[in-house]
């Protein structure tokens, strides 16, 4: 058996290896997901955060292994998995001290935008953009909140580029105070040109980027609705893509799908591929939009995005997270006491969908409404399917949460063939790392 992620520090803190029993019969634990490899078979415990690889006969007979036993993939019959997780989640908070300064800052410029898309969750927000006073207000909130720690920035919107000249004051001022950080990005694209590409690279710091397709060309000019005329805003986003990539900053793609543009995507992948090959810059993945479905149309939605990304991974492109290294105990931003909303007006908030309500307070105060900050950290009830879902012990499902599509057959299936594709893509790197 080698290892190619060993299990979690905090797991190994609280836990420390599982004791054989003799004559005791052993099967797998409920979190254990396998899949077949070239060169035998990967088994990932999502509780303990470890991945294995077994050879061919090793993985003939599983419950031989006793260092399966050792490590939390085996456990007895009569095992309460469900149980053990929530005393290794409860422990792990009590051993891991809660953020004491803020990291992570997701600013947004302005929430008007460039563009008009039908879907958006921002239709009805009054436009409101940050001024200069509010943006040295914003530095000063950080530096005084940073601690000593480097610092993440997070452009959104409304469309961040509209209201650039903040972005650039806010960076500036920053810098001048020393403050090291990095910045991402969400924006749809259209307003980089070659001086902001350059601007975004040495002076935001731009690592990522994130931008939204909703189709080819004539769909996709239709669905952004951008406010000028007689443009091509498609092959506009698709040069300054190529722009950014070129200079080494990342993009990732997402691909919005729904009933009415779900046909045309394999053509746009297959384009996107045409553009920009196998870029180690670029990466895309499919997402759905909101909105009210049957459960037949969301079955039938599934299938064809598991197929699009398919194809998207066979053109080397496919956007693949990295398994979780140790027990994390928060979903997002929202329920991270290391991150805050910064709204165009100098109001604090928790997620940036909520960008006119729910603050808990102002860059220009120290006061907090807990009820606020606690509300964002409720989680929902637990449903029938936990008991035996691979993804509990990493699954934090907030009540707050817009995003939050509900447990489905088709949210489950999504969820491992991404976990699959995450299995395969560390075992590709241990591999990589041995070559090398």
């Amino acid at each position: 058996m080698k290892i190619i992620i060993p299990t979690a520090s905090t797991f190994e803190q609280v836990v420390g290896r599982q004791k054989r029993a003799d004559g005791q019969q052993y099967r797998l634990m409920t979190y254990v997901v396998q899949q077949p490899v070239d060169d035998g078979l990967l088994l990932y415990n999502t509780l303990t955060c470890s991945l294995v690889l077994l050879t061919p006969y090793e993985a003939a007979d599983l419950t031989a292994q006793r260092e399966l036993i050792d490590r939390w993939f085996l456990v007895p019959q009569e095992h309460d998995d469900r149980k053990l997780c929530r005393q290794v989640r409860q422990m792990a908070v009590l051993l891991t001290p809660a953020p004491k300064v803020v990291t992570t800052y997701t600013i947004l410029p302005t929430t008007g935008c460039n563009a008009r898309c039908f879907y958006c969750y921002e239709q009805g927000t009054k436009p409101v953009t940050m001024t200069a006073e509010t943006a040295s207000q914003v530095v000063r909130y950080i530096v005084a909140h940073r601690g000593d720690e480097k610092i993440t920035l997070r452009w959104f919107g409304g469309e961040p580029l509209v209201n650039a000249k903040v972005i650039d004051q806010i960076c500036t001022e920053l810098n001048g105070q020393g403050v090291p950080f990095h910045s991402e990005m969400t924006t749809n694209g259209y307003l980089f040109d070659a001086d902001m590409v350059q601007r975004a690279k040495n002076l935001w710091q731009l690592q990522k980027v994130q931008i939204t397709l909703d189709g080819t060309a004539q769909t996709y000019n239709r669905v952004k609705a951008y406010v000028y005329q007689g443009v091509n805003a498609f092959e506009r986003v698709l040069e300054n893509i190529g722009q950014l990539i070129a200079v080494g900053i990342r993009v990732l793609i997402r691909l919005n799908v729904d009933k009415h543009n779900i046909g045309e995507m394999a053509e746009l992948a297959e384009l996107l591929h045409q553009h920009f090959g196998s870029n180690e810059h670029l990466s895309v993945y499919s997402h759905e939009l909101f909105g009210e479905r049957t459960p037949e149309d969301n079955a039938t939605l599934f299938a064809q995005r598991m197929q699009l990304e398919q194809q998207i991974a066979k053109h080397g492109i496919l956007r693949i997270k990295e398994l979780p290294k140790d027990i994390h105990l928060n979903q997002c931003m929202a329920d991270n006491d290391g991150s805050v909303v910064i709204a165009p007006d100098g109001h604090l908030g928790k997620c940036e969908h909520f960008i006119d309500r729910e603050f808990f307070g102002h860059i220009d105060s120290e006061e907090r409404d807990m009820t606020i900050i606690r509300k964002f950290k409720e989680r929902r009830a637990e449903i029938e399917a936990c008991a035996t879902c691979p993804f509990y012990p990493q699954c934090y499902r907030l009540v707050m949460c817009e995003n939050d599509f509900g447990c489905t057959p088709e949210t489950r299936q999504g969820g491992m063939h991404k976990m699959v594709a995450s299995m395969k893509y560390e075992y590709k790197c241990y591999l990589n790392k041995k070559e090398n």
